[in-house]
């Protein structure tokens, strides 16, 4: 039985939040995606958030793919924690190209598909000033 998807975008501040906005925009409004927004206020408490939306989930219907904002940052350390504990994906440095194309390819999501889309270039950084030159001297020709 093929298990539906959910995600889960984590980061420090609001930055998850501003990504599900635009993700909102861009393919419009996906149901299947929440938000955790850490250190916004002097009480959060990682730990305990995280251990609450695991004992939320239902891993026997649904499968979890965490997305955090940084690789080595306390929200993706804080997750790493779990890993053992719950089965869920966890992926950092994650930014929005990356979100869209994950979300479009949930239907077709299989065990090895975050492996595959975190080795394409795809959605790395991109420095555009000598791209730029490489684009206009391709026009030159």
């Amino acid at each position: 039985m093929k298990k539906n998807k959910r995600i889960l975008i984590a980061s420090h501040g609001s930055l998850a939040k501003g990504m599900l906005s635009s993700l909102n925009i861009i393919i419009g409004k996906v149901d299947n995606i929440e938000t955790l927004c850490g250190y916004l206020d002097a009480d959060f408490n990682l730990e305990h958030s995280i251990e609450t939306i695991m004992k939320a989930q239902d891993f026997d219907k649904e499968e979890l793919i965490v997305c955090t904002d940084m690789v080595g940052g306390s929200v993706n350390n804080g997750f790493i924690k779990f890993l053992g504990k719950y089965p869920f994906y966890l992926v950092s440095n994650v930014n929005l190209p990356f979100l869209i194309d994950l979300i479009l390819s949930l239907d077709s999501f299989q065990d090895n598909t975050l492996e595959t889309k975190v080795k394409e270039d795809v959605f790395g950084v991109k420095y555009i000033n000598p791209m730029l030159q490489e684009w206009t001297n391709l026009e030159d020709v």
